[in-house]
């Protein structure tokens, strides 16, 4: 089906997905940076596409279909909530949590259900993205840094002194 409006909790489905999650720990910015490329390049089917975290934070840029949105003083969950409810066609919107609240509040309002495991796995046959994503956010590991040094020459102790 094609949705005129698709709305995701975006931590809920953000710490299901796990290197994104390790990523968080290190720059919540470039988690949730992550998340959103990944939306934006499934948007087609998903209408406009409102991605929700809770609380403050960096703008980001989405794209023509895909708007980022902070909470603020409300949390995530009530955002979409009341969102929802100021629908004019709530029938023809997407609500991607795994919040049961969120959830039975969508599907009182008519919304489609999308659990947060069910909209990872709908993207795991997207091989590129998978890769890209695996390749822009994956930390350089100390073997990695050595074999980097190795391989452009960086000397040691006196060596590199002299």
């Amino acid at each position: 089906m094609e949705y005129k409006k698709t709305y995701i909790d975006g931590y809920n489905v953000l710490r299901k997905i796990s290197r994104l999650e390790r990523l968080m720990q290190s720059s919540a910015d470039a988690a949730r940076r992550g998340l959103v490329e990944l939306v934006r390049r499934r948007a087609r089917s998903l209408g406009h596409v409102v991605v929700v975290f809770d609380g403050h934070g960096d703008a980001i840029g989405a794209g023509a279909r895909v708007s980022v949105v902070y909470s603020l003083t409300r949390t995530a969950d009530s955002w979409i909530r009341m969102h929802l409810e100021q629908e004019r066609h709530p029938r023809m919107c997407l609500v991607v949590s795994s919040d049961n609240e969120v959830r039975a509040h969508a599907a009182a309002c008519g919304a489609d259900l999308r659990s947060a495991q069910e909209f990872i796995a709908d993207r795991k046959g997207e091989k590129h993205d998978s890769l890209e994503m695996q390749l822009k956010t994956h930390p350089v590991t100390e073997s990695e840094v050595q074999w980097w040094l190795r391989a452009f020459g960086e000397k040691k102790g006196k060596e590199s002194e002299e």
